[in-house]
């Protein structure tokens, strides 16, 4: 589902999401086991958060009708030693692709503005395959990343997409990852 249709039917996700948070918490209640405890907090917050933010983009939909309003995040900030290494946006995916790689093209071109801005790499980096089978594809943002722009997808679900080729990523193991991951906490990719 899209986010803006989550705000467009923001008073039955968020009753939904009420729904949820009070079974969880009645979960929570009962709950014998601290980490269990803890694992149930946690999931509580997790979803306050996202009912928050859902919140916050409505409203700002809401206030400000007259003009084009986007709302994006950014998943992860990576700091090592005081200093920013890189921005990361992550996805999920059950399989991977077939020679090409798809990203909102709002989020895409917006965060790509914001790494070019800052002089921070930006990674898309895509989790593929079931948890414990996982494998990574990444793709580093720069001046040179080819894309297109298509408008896909049909009725609520149509969309743009940026679509770049999978050439121009790499597709690495778990561990692999890892490796790739410290080189860049250490500022070598």
């Amino acid at each position: 589902m899209r986010r803006i249709d989550l705000l467009r039917y923001y008073d039955t996700v968020d009753e939904v999401l009420d729904a949820i948070i009070e079974r969880v918490k009645r979960l929570h209640e009962i709950c014998e086991d601290e980490i269990t405890k803890r694992a149930f907090k946690f999931v509580i917050n997790v979803l306050n958060e996202q009912r928050r933010s859902i919140y916050f983009s409505m409203l700002c939909k809401r206030l400000f009708r007259e003009a084009k309003i986007g709302i994006t995040d950014l998943d992860k900030i990576l700091v090592a030693d005081g200093r920013i290494k890189a921005l990361f946006e992550m996805k999920f995916r059950n399989e991977d692709f077939n020679g090409r790689i798809f990203a909102n093209a709002f989020q895409f071109i917006t965060l790509k503005d914001l790494a070019f801005k800052s002089n921070l790499p930006l990674y898309y980096v895509y989790e593929i395959g079931e948890y414990k089978q996982r494998c990574f594809r990444i793709l580093k943002v720069n001046k040179h990343l080819g894309y297109d722009v298509k408008k896909l997808g049909n009725g609520h679900s149509r969309d743009s997409y940026a679509i770049f080729k999978a050439e121009d990523s790499c597709l690495l193991n778990e561990s692999e990852f890892k490796n790739w991951l410290r080189e860049v906490i250490n500022g070598a990719k």
